[in-house]
């Protein structure tokens, strides 16, 4: 039985809140806009843009822009960065797209022999998932799996454990188990968006023509709408417990950041709107926003001391502000929220010792 909870508030708290955040432009400079889709460990980031060439795929590190662009190909989106700095992206030639897995500096074809195909995620082992010519497919080494209970694989874990899409539906398979379905009680449509290390996963619905963000914890549904959001969109979960997300608040386009039993806005100063897309165990949070005449950048947002912040160097794209995290934006818990984070076998429920080894 799946359980839709609107308002308990009981995944882990994570760490203190209310501390400043280091907000940094990271857009390539001289190009149209760019979007940020993950961040890894270390803070690295990957996206796409358009530039005056077309689209392009974007690495940023240490505060130096890297171009994305396999060899031949028209353009390219970079679409996710693991803990070793490998990337997943898509690229298109000729009209058709193709994955591709770029490792150091040698980009290689984790769908061999299909006619199309598009990455989604990169696991820790290396491992690419998507969709393409033969539907949705997980490919470690070359050799690729296609998994039919999805039409898209979005991400997975290191014990195996994969969301995706199939008509519509958020999908979880369990290694062993099979598949189950991942659609929120009442919602017309769902898509999963991150599974963590406790197979929690943050899934995005559409509800009475409107976007809902949850956090699944089996069999639990916990909503992520910040009080007084009129929308939401849950975009990652770390293995930390903590949710990042955006939608749509009273003051505008707006992004949170929930651990515990408290909801945190994060608002790049000066913007109009921001988007978080992706966080890491550190609490960095990446994302895309409008700035003040318009446009749209890729943008940083590190919590005061995170090892991996980086500042942009001279010379470098981008620029730095300093705001108060949730300043303005806190919202503390309910009273139900605090019953729930007294029991112990709530809180610890489906946690994990950790990672799995990741060979190489």
């Amino acid at each position: 039985m799946l359980v839709l909870l609107s308002s308990p508030l009981w995944l882990l708290p994570s760490q203190a809140l209310g501390e400043p955040y280091l907000y940094e432009d990271i857009h390539p400079a001289g190009w149209n806009d760019s979007r940020v889709m993950s961040i890894n460990g270390r803070g690295e980031v990957v996206g796409y843009g358009t530039t005056a060439s077309g689209e392009r795929g974007f690495l940023w590190s240490s505060g130096r822009i890297t171009e994305i662009l396999p060899p031949g190909a028209d353009s390219a989106k970079a679409v996710w960065i693991n803990d070793f700095g490998e990337i997943a992206g898509t690229f298109e030639k000729e009209g058709v797209s193709h994955a591709f897995l770029l490792r150091g500096t040698t980009y290689l074809d984790p769908t061999p022999g299909w006619g199309c195909s598009e990455a989604a995620y990169l696991g820790e082992d290396g491992a690419v998932g998507g969709q393409g010519e033969f539907g949705a497919f997980v490919s470690r080494g070359g050799v690729v799996e296609v998994l039919p209970g999805f039409s898209a694989v979005v991400a997975g874990n290191s014990w195996g454990e994969i969301v995706g899409k199939e008509d519509g539906s958020a999908r979880l398979y369990l290694p062993k188990q099979g598949y189950r379905d991942l659609t929120p009680p009442g919602a017309s449509s769902a898509s999963p968006r991150w599974i963590n290390e406790n197979g929690r996963v943050a899934v995005n619905s559409r509800q009475s023509g409107v976007d809902r963000g949850f956090v699944f914890s089996d069999p639990f549904f916990v909503s992520m709408t910040p009080p007084g959001w009129s929308s939401s969109n849950a975009t990652a979960i770390n293995n930390r417990e903590m949710v990042a997300g955006y939608g749509d608040s009273p003051e505008g386009r707006r992004s949170f950041l929930r651990s515990g039993g408290t909801y945190e806005i994060l608002s790049f100063p000066g913007w109009t709107a921001t988007e978080a897309a992706a966080m890491n165990d550190l609490g960095q949070v990446a994302g895309s926003g409008t700035t003040a005449t318009g446009e749209t950048h890729a943008f940083v947002a590190s919590p005061a001391g995170a090892p991996a912040a980086q500042v942009a160097a001279a010379g470098a794209p981008g620029g730095c502000a300093m705001a108060a995290r949730g300043a303005g934006g806190e919202t503390p818990g309910t009273a139900a929220s605090g019953l729930m984070l007294l029991i112990p076998l709530l809180l610890l429920r489906g946690r994990r010792p950790g990672r799995r080894p990741t060979p190489r």
